[in-house]
């Protein structure tokens, strides 16, 4: 038996066992009714009706219990779709065998119960369950020879054995063609959830560096801004690859897509987990420091910086690397998302105008070397 799954695709697959199980229901309650009809007219004794009401809605409850307190799931089948049609065989053959009169009657929920696996199972399973019913009724014949032999007409029971076991074979190849049906569907759906997957992907990924795009980033910072107007506070951080230009010029367009993509990796693992890193523009990237002042937002970006000077990339040739100007900026209380991003990009060129390879802080001086001469 296997472990049992978990998340919201179980959920999902339990709710739709639970609505197999109501129809599983519904089924044996019209055979139970039947049945007892059978046996009002005369046609099958009252203790056969009760013996099969008792077998018949026993089985289901079993079932029910299973799946209500999730212990299908350890099982191989966890549909119980073969469990659940094995029981209910078992049971019509005890009334098919006492009914003699009602014997065709009895048949029919043989083939109503076969027609509920037509629902949920493949052509090799129906098959298989197709071949059990045509057991269980041939042993119901059987049996009617040794111990009823004197009330058993083995010509018509036979006639009835064959024309039940081509109606099923009918019926098994009508459900092997619905199971390929459900398949195709399946797979069908499979490919679609893909590429709407996908379509959603490009919506806010940039394709080549896999991090947030520009819209992404915009709508991230809408919900920022919404949390600073209760007290939360967040800053942005803006950072350009120094001479990119040079790089794209000197060793290609594709060594330099190397140097972004190796890039966004390098910051993205230097950041923390409620950080979000976006690619606003070519080399251009945008950080965005979630319920962060700009004295925090400083340390993570010398991190990042320090981590992008000793990067090495295989595109670029032995000792050459890359290094990043950031500029930081603390949202401040009253002023729009535009006005935080324009002090973010002014930050950003001080940065650049200062030298490269630096982080400069909106507001805040820069940090000063600690003296260890004696």
């Amino acid at each position: 038996m296997s472990q049992a799954p978990s998340g919201e695709h179980t959920q999902a697959q339990q709710r739709l066992r639970q609505q197999q199980m109501r129809m599983a229901i519904a089924a044996t309650a019209v055979a139970v009714a039947l049945t007892f009809i059978v046996a009002y007219f005369g046609f099958l004794q009252m203790a056969a009706a009760w013996r099969f009401a008792v077998l018949a809605l026993g089985s289901v409850a079993v079932f029910q219990l299973l799946l209500r307190t999730g212990l299908n799931l350890r099982l191989r089948d966890p549909g119980m779709t073969v469990p659940m049609l094995v029981a209910a065989g078992i049971a019509i053959s005890t009334v098919a065998y006492e009914g003699s009169e009602a014997r065709p009657a009895f048949l029919a929920l043989y083939v109503m119960a076969f027609m509920f696996g037509m629902y949920w199972l493949d052509g090799r399973r129906l098959a298989q369950m197709a071949g059990f019913y045509v057991a269980c009724y041939g042993a119901v014949v059987a049996l009617l020879l040794w111990l009823r032999p004197e009330a058993t007409d083995l010509k018509r029971e036979l006639f009835r054995l064959g024309a039940f076991a081509f109606f099923l074979a009918w019926f098994t190849v009508h459900g092997a063609y619905l199971g390929r049906l459900r398949g195709e569907l399946r797979g069908a759906r499979r490919q679609l959830a893909q590429e709407l997957d996908a379509v959603q992907t490009l919506a806010y990924r940039d394709p080549l560096t896999g991090c947030y795009n520009r819209r992404h980033a915009m709508a991230q910072l809408e919900r920022e801004m919404r949390a600073a107007g209760r007290g939360t506070p967040f800053t942005l951080g803006m950072l350009d690859l120094d001479h990119f230009k040079v790089v794209n010029d000197t060793f290609g367009h594709a060594a330099g897509d190397e140097v972004l993509k190796a890039f966004a990796h390098c910051v993205d693992g230097a950041l923390r987990g409620t950080d979000l890193l976006a690619r606003i523009g070519g080399e251009e990237f945008l950080v965005i420091f979630s319920a962060t002042t700009a004295p925090s937002a400083r340390a993570v970006a010398e991190r990042l910086r320090e981590r992008v000077a000793a990067l090495r990339i295989p595109a670029l040739p032995e000792g050459r690397g890359i290094t990043v100007s950031v500029g930081i900026a603390e949202h401040r209380a009253g002023e729009s998302m535009e006005q935080t991003l324009a002090r973010t990009d002014r930050t950003l060129y001080r940065a650049k105008e200062e030298g490269r390879d630096r982080v400069v802080v909106d507001g805040l001086a820069a940090p000063r070397a600690v003296d260890l001469a004696p």
